[in-house]
């Protein structure tokens, strides 16, 4: 079966929907649609504690949430995670998605459209809880001869005083990719480099997938079907990333060339073609690819190594990692943890 992969769900840390809650840097009308659709979220959500202790959760509720809750314990007390009552409770929401990301780039070369919040920074990508309004923005955004992609975002994390739900949008996740997701968000609560959107999706990446793998192993046991799943999808993932790269660095060097802007454009729709073909060669649909696409995987998988190299050096201690990580030169935290680890 094909891996449906048009509308994934990338997780987000969304700093900018706080501060477009809590300032007027953004739109009013922008604004007020946000505070709106948070509101809505979080007046639905229900204690987690609760609902497992009601003997009418239905059972398949019951073991989600199960994992929910187990996921957070193993995050904060083997990860060294900040605790919080982040992901304590969950909220039932309409529709396939939480929220809806609208990311845009140029067509000739590899430059994201960014949107700028007072206080929050700078993002490659702007969130609505409305998909019309996500597709509108999209639109317009094209009509200006960018290339644009949307992508449906399964659970968020805001640095607000008031904790964050689990979406009911994502209970249907494995055991892996529920437990996944839940570590890589409470990984943005606990570090967090401003404008340095690239280096903090990524790092969560590791750590949400590596924690991942480690607490399916002391849930289910080392082999257990649940870990053997995650590490296939897991897998899956490296060899669709090792396209992407490809595709990323074969466009770049058209765009860099000295073709004419014509030329460039006839043989990035070559490219993409193909692309697509290799892609669903690895069981992955794309309706469309195009810059924005591309990028938009890349904010999540860039320099995973590093990552992996850290916690090899820190000796695969979670809190000596967590710390290491947080003493990085936030003007590029990339660039110094390259150095720290020698390159």
């Amino acid at each position: 079966m094909a891996k449906k992969v048009d509308n994934f769900s990338p997780k987000l840390f969304s700093a900018l929907l706080a501060v477009c809650i809590l300032s007027s840097g953004c739109s009013p009308v922008y604004v007020t649609k946000i505070a709106i659709g948070h509101a809505k979220f979080l007046w639905h959500r229900k204690d987690i504690d609760k609902a497992l202790k009601d003997p009418k959760t239905p059972p398949d509720l019951r073991s989600k949430l199960e994992i929910v809750q187990a996921a957070r314990a193993f995050a904060f007390e083997r990860m060294s995670l900040r605790k919080s009552r982040e992901y304590s409770t969950y909220s039932v929401v309409k529709g396939p998605y939480l929220t809806y990301l609208v990311e845009a780039s140029e067509k000739l070369r590899f430059k994201p459209y960014l949107w700028h919040f007072p206080f929050a920074g700078t993002f490659p990508y702007k969130g609505h809880f409305n998909p019309d309004d996500a597709n509108r923005e999209a639109t317009e955004l094209a009509a200006k001869g960018y290339d644009t992609y949307i992508g449906g975002v399964g659970a968020y994390n805001t640095p607000l005083w008031f904790s964050d739900p689990v979406p009911s949008t994502v209970l249907d996740y494995s055991a892996g990719d529920l437990a996944d997701l839940i570590i890589h968000e409470l990984t943005h609560s606990t570090i967090w480099y401003k404008n340095q959107i690239d280096f903090n999706e990524s790092m969560a990446e590791y750590v949400g997938g590596q924690g991942a793998k480690e607490f399916l192993s002391a849930r289910y046991g080392p082999q257990s079907e649940e870990l053997a799943a995650f590490i296939k999808a897991q897998e899956d993932e490296v060899a669709f990333s090792r396209e992407m790269d490809s595709l990323y660095a074969e466009l770049d060097s058209v765009y860099k060339s000295s073709a004419t802007d014509a030329a460039k454009l006839s043989s990035r729709e070559a490219i993409f073609t193909e692309g697509l073909k290799r892609l669903n060669a690895l069981g992955f649909e794309y309706k469309t690819l195009n810059n924005a696409v591309i990028l938009s995987h890349r904010v999540y998988h860039q320099d995973l190594s590093l990552f992996e190299k850290a916690y090899q050096t820190q000796g695969r201690d979670w809190a000596k990692t967590v710390a290491f990580l947080k003493t990085l030169d936030r003007r590029d935290p990339y660039a110094d943890l390259k150095r720290r680890l020698g390159g």
